[in-house]
């Protein structure tokens, strides 16, 4: 017997039973791997895809908002000599691709951040005086819009430091509505992490 979706298991075992043999559907893969082609002669699944075409036709998803950050004014005064040594105080190593601009220097505060004031009360809330290392080179380049990776030791906030900017990102956004899916998404190798990464978001975001 195929699996059938819980909404649908209120029909009796006769009715299934008097199902027409004829709705059947047939994956086929071919050998080379690279073709994969389906066919189907049941009703059914036509009906449901003109169903989904007509909901993803009613609903419209908005456009993300990808809005400009930049830091306070002092930052952007720092000349490349300062960069250099705030990165060496902070014990940090930056390596940028070759066809990549400069990283964005690292800032010490999160009121040069320019966060949002709803951040800014959370972090003032839980008594954050000042980013770590890690949080004060990356926030500034995720907050840039631009990819990362960071390394450093367990307990260095790591988590907080692309949690604050994808905060940040979230409420730029228009009002969610029912529907409209997530507006960020964090992938974790394990539970156990996921549900750390969990915990600091609600941490900083509730």
């Amino acid at each position: 017997m195929s699996y059938l979706p819980p909404h649908l298991r209120n029909s009796t075992s006769d009715s299934m039973s008097k199902a027409s043999p004829t709705n059947s559907s047939v994956v086929t893969l071919n050998t080379d791997h690279s073709k994969l082609s389906f066919s189907s002669n049941s009703n059914s699944v036509a009906s449901f895809s003109n169903a989904f075409r007509r909901t993803a036709a009613a609903q419209t998803l908005p456009e993300p908002v990808f809005a400009t950050w930049k830091p306070s004014d002092r930052i952007l005064r720092l000349q490349p000599q300062q960069i250099e040594e705030v990165r060496s105080r902070l014990h940090v190593d930056v390596n940028v691709g070759s066809r990549s601009l400069p990283a964005p220097p690292p800032i010490e505060s999160f009121t040069d951040m320019c966060l949002h004031p709803s951040i800014m009360e959370d972090i003032e809330f839980h008594e954050y005086t000042r980013p770590t290392s890690i949080q004060a080179q990356a926030m500034p380049v995720a907050l840039s819009g631009r990819d990362l990776l960071g390394c450093a030791e367990t307990g260095s906030g790591k988590t907080a430091a692309f949690t604050i900017p994808m905060i940040q990102h979230c409420l730029a956004q228009t009002l969610v509505r029912r529907g409209d899916g997530p507006l960020a998404l964090v992938l974790a190798p394990t539970r156990e992490l996921a549900q750390q990464i969990e915990k600091e978001v609600r941490f900083l975001a509730i």
